[in-house]
C-alpha cells in the first residue's frame, strides 16, 4: 500500500516541532548538566512529541554506550516506526542541523541519510517491533578506533504522526562512559581542572580585596565593599564545588554531595552578584534608606526571580534530559535570566540620566562629570559581561569541535573574572570613590528621598 508519510506539512503538531527545535541552538542556560551527566534514567508517558534529543555525549575509543529500554508502548492508529539512535555530528549545531533537515525533508531520521551533517557513524535501536515491547531491550556498543566524537541520543516516532493521535511511553536507562571507566563526556574531561584553576584565581581575588579592605580605614570602607568580597568568597567555592562535582561524575556518574552544595552555593552567589551590581548601579552602599522607592522596587523585584530562578536551577539540573519537566524549566531559566539582567540595567540608566542632568547645572559640572563617566563605563561593562556570558559564549559552544566544547566554561569565567576585577578596581576604597558621603542638596540629582544625607566622612546609622 501507499507508504504513509510520518509527518504532514500542514500539521499544527509538525509546526510546534519545528519551533522547538530552531530554538534549541539557543541554548542558553544549559549551565553544568549539558553532556556531564552520563547516567540517565527518563521515564515517558504518552508524550506526544514526534523527534527530540535526549543527551549528548563524547566518545573516545572503547568508550561504552549501553541502553536499556522497558515499558515501551506507541499508541495511535496505523503500524508503530519509532527508536531511539545515537548520531554523530560535528558540533551541537551539526547535530540540531540535522534534524531539522530531516522534518524538512519529511523524512523518518531512522532511516534518513540524506543530508546528513554527521558522518555516517550512527548505532539505533529500532523499537517498531510490538510482539517486543513487553519485554526489556537493550542496545550495547564499544566505540571502535575511527567512530570517536559527539553523540547526540534522538528518540524518534514516525509513524503513527501526531495527526493519527501518536504518542509514546517509555522507560528509559542510559548509560555513557568512556575508558576507566570515565563516566565524564570527552569534551568536558578538563572541567575539575578548569574549575579548580578559576577557584584559585577568584580566591587570589578574594583575598586581595579583603586586604585592601583591612588596610584601608573606616573612612573609605563603605557597605557596599563587604558585600563585594562575600561575592568573591561565593564565587570561589561555588567554583570549588562545581570542580569537586565534575570530579564526582567522571569517577561514579553522579555529583553525589557535592550537587547538593553546588546548588546551595550557586544560589547564593546568584542573590549575592544581582544585589552587588543593582547596589553599584544605583551609586549607593547599603539598600534602606538611601534608594528611591523604585529602585527598592527593583531590588525586590529580583530578590523574588532569584528565587524562582534557584528553584529553576535545581529541579533543571535533577530532571531527566528531554523529558518534558526539563524542556519546561529550562525555559523558565531562560526568561527569568533575561528578566533579571534587564532589570539591572534600569538602575544604572536612571543614575546616568540624573548624573547628565546634574552636569548641566551651574557650579556643579565639574562634581558630577566623572561621576557621570563612571556610571557610563559600567553600563557599557555590564552590558557587555551579559551578552558575552548569557549569548556568544553559548554560541561559541554550539560551533566549537567536540574536542573544544570544554573551551566554552573557560570563556564564560574569563569574562567573569574580568568584570569582577574591573568592576573591583573601578569601585575599589578610595577617598575620591564614589561612594563618598554626599551632600543633601544632592539628594535629588539622583532621585533619591530625602532624609539620608551623612556628614562626609561618617555613615549614618541604619534604620
Amino acid at each position: 500500500g501507499k507508504r504513509q508519510s510520518w509527518l504532514r506539512k500542514g500539521d499544527v503538531g509538525l509546526k510546534q516541532q519545528q519551533l522547538r527545535l530552531m530554538a534549541a541552538p539557543r541554548r542558553w542556560l544549559l549551565l553544568a548538566a549539558g553532556a556531564s551527566a552520563s547516567i540517565h534514567d527518563l521515564v515517558v508517558d504518552r508524550d506526544r512529541r514526534a523527534l527530540y534529543r535526549i543527551e549528548s555525549f563524547c566518545f573516545v575509543e572503547g568508550g561504552v554506550l549501553e541502553l536499556d529500554v522497558s515499558d515501551f508502548r506507541v499508541d495511535g492508529k496505523g503500524d508503530p516506526r519509532a527508536g531511539f539512535a545515537m548520531r554523530r555530528a560535528s558540533s551541537e549545531s551539526a547535530a540540531q542541523q540535522e534534524l531539522e533537515e530531516s522534518l524538512e525533508a519529511e523524512a523518518c531520521i531512522l532511516d534518513w541519510t540524506e543530508g546528513a551533517r554527521g558522518d555516517g557513524a550512527v548505532f539505533e535501536m529500532d523499537l517498531s517491533d510490538s510482539t517486543k515491547w513487553a519485554d526489556t531491550q537493550t542496545l550495547k556498543h564499544v566505540v571502535k578506533k575511527g567512530e570517536e566524537g559527539l553523540y547526540s541520543l534522538v528518540y524518534a516516532r514516525c509513524a503513527p504522526d501526531e495527526g493519527h493521535e501518536g504518542a509514546s511511553s517509555f522507560h528509559l536507562e542510559a548509560k555513557f562512559y568512556n575508558p576507566g571507566p570515565s563516566y565524564l563526556s570527552a569534551c568536558e574531561a578538563a572541567l575539575p581542572k578548569v574549575f579548580a584553576a578559576f577557584s584559585c584565581l577568584f580566591g587570589v581575588c578574594a583575598c586581595v580585596w579583603w586586604f585592601l579592605l583591612c588596610r584601608n580605614g573606616k573612612e573609605r570602607i563603605h557597605r557596599i565593599h563587604p558585600l563585594m568580597g562575600i561575592l568573591l568568597i561565593l564565587k570561589t567555592l561555588t567554583l570549588a564545588a562545581r570542580a569537586a562535582r565534575y570530579a564526582a561524575i567522571d569517577k561514579t556518574g553522579s555529583g553525589g554531595g557535592w550537587a547538593d552544595a553546588y546548588y546551595v552555593l550557586a544560589s547564593l552567589k546568584g542573590v549575592m552578584l544581582f544585589v552587588v551590581i543593582l547596589l553599584v548601579g544605583t551609586g549607593w552602599s547599603v539598600v534602606k534608606p538611601y534608594l528611591s522607592g523604585r529602585e527598592r522596587r527593583i531590588v525586590v523585584v529580583v530578590l523574588v526571580l532569584q528565587v524562582i530562578d534557584n528553584l529553576a536551577l535545581v529541579i533543571f539540573e535533577e530532571a531527566a534530559p528531554g523529558s518534558r519537566e526539563w524542556l519546561k524549566w529550562r525555559d523558565v531559566l531562560h526568561l527569568v535570566d533575561i528578566a533579571c539582567c534587564v532589570a539591572i540595567l534600569m538602575p544604572i540608566v536612571w543614575s546616568i540620566r540624573h548624573l547628565r542632568e546634574a552636569a548641566a547645572a551651574d557650579g556643579k559640572a565639574a562634581d558630577t562629570v566623572g561621576k557621570l563617566t563612571l556610571f557610563r563605563q559600567f553600563y557599557v561593562m555590564v552590558v557587555a559581561y551579559v551578552y558575552f556570558t548569557r549569548i556568544v559564549v553559548f554560541l561559541l559552544a554550539a560551533t566549537l569541535p567536540f574536542g573544544f566544547l570544554w573551551l566554552r566554561y573557560v570563556f564564560a569565567e574569563g569574562a567573569t573574572l574580568l568584570f569582577y576585577a574591573a568592576t573591583g578596581y573601578k569601585f575599589r576604597p578610595r577617598e575620591d570613590n564614589p561612594y563618598l558621603a554626599v551632600r543633601a542638596e544632592e539628594l535629588e540629582e539622583f532621585g533619591l528621598e530625602g532624609g539620608g544625607a551623612e556628614e562626609p566622612g561618617k555613615e549614618a546609622a541604619p534604620a
